[in-house]
């Protein structure tokens, strides 16, 4: 019982010591995910799909860009497979920049209709501080 103890406070100092969140006075960046292209199946079950993340920095400080990455969840007709990719992209304040992000597309049919959902989870860094938002467009 001591042993399962102490596994339980290790859990708990390491779950606890992860990313605080976005800084309190640092504004939450806007931030979209769109295809940067029309996906294009041919005659086949996957193609390539570029994912452009824009980002707008509403700080008052520069915030850099780590790491992207993208998923589809809930789709039925087709999706990418989930994919990421480190940057440092530094955005000052008030400044848009993009970054792109290369995914493979794939479907279960023939000419999908549907409209793809697009899961971006970016993280950014401040001062040191690491954190981590999430947008999803359709």
């Amino acid at each position: 019982m001591r042993r399962f103890s102490s596994l339980i406070i290790l859990l708990l100092i390491a779950c606890g010591s992860g990313s605080s969140g976005r800084p309190a006075t640092v504004a939450k960046p806007d931030m979209r995910a769109e295809l940067a292209h029309d996906v294009f199946f041919g005659s086949g079950s996957t193609a390539p799909a570029t994912i452009d993340i824009t980002v707008l920095n509403r700080a008052t400080v520069p915030i850099t860009l780590r790491r992207v990455e993208v998923s589809s969840p809930g789709m039925a007709e087709y999706g990418i497979h989930s994919t990421s990719r480190d940057f440092r992209e530094t955005i000052q304040p008030g400044e848009t920049k993009s970054v792109a992000v290369f995914a493979t597309a794939e479907t279960t049919v023939r000419n999908p209709t549907e409209p793809l959902t697009i899961r971006a989870v970016v993280d950014f860094e401040v001062e040191g501080k690491i954190w981590r938002e999430i947008t999803t467009t359709r």
